[in-house]
């Protein structure tokens, strides 16, 4: 019985060394040292520094328990400053998953959800007292 633990384990161990092998991240290429240019050499143009994201808005509306204008999914660059509007025919809360954001919603007043998408993934956001799930937030990774 004890044998058989053991070439269990060992199995084991062998299947997680394998699994380790095959699925880690490849290598990344090192950073080359700049070498002095010759003095006749031309110098490459320098790449500016990436751009700060835009904000973006958008609009979403809640008649009758369904969202009737506004988009089901949201996608955005991680790092963008994002603000969600919103208007509802009914006194609610939006809860932004993945983010625990939330928002009180009073009735006919447009609201907004200001925060910056700083987590990639997928994020359902739905409206908590209705229990109606508006859309999808969409962060993709830098």
């Amino acid at each position: 019985m004890r044998m058989k633990n053991i070439v269990m384990i060992l199995v084991g161990l062998a299947l997680l060394a394998g699994l380790f092998w095959w699925m880690k991240p490849s290598p990344s290429t090192a950073p080359v040292a700049a070498t002095p240019a010759a003095p006749d050499a031309v110098a490459a143009p320098v790449a500016a520094p990436p751009a700060s994201p835009v904000p973006q808005q958008f609009d979403l509306v809640v008649k009758d328990k369904k969202r009737v204008s506004g988009p089901a999914v949201i996608s955005v660059a991680q790092g963008t400053p994002v603000t969600l509007r919103i208007t509802v025919d009914h006194h609610d809360e939006l809860h932004l998953h993945g983010y625990d954001l939330t928002l009180k919603l009073p009735t006919a007043t447009p609201t907004e959800l200001r925060f910056t998408a700083d987590k990639s993934g997928r994020f359902e956001y739905e409206l908590h007292h209705a229990h109606l799930d508006l859309g999808v937030l969409e962060v993709q990774p830098q």
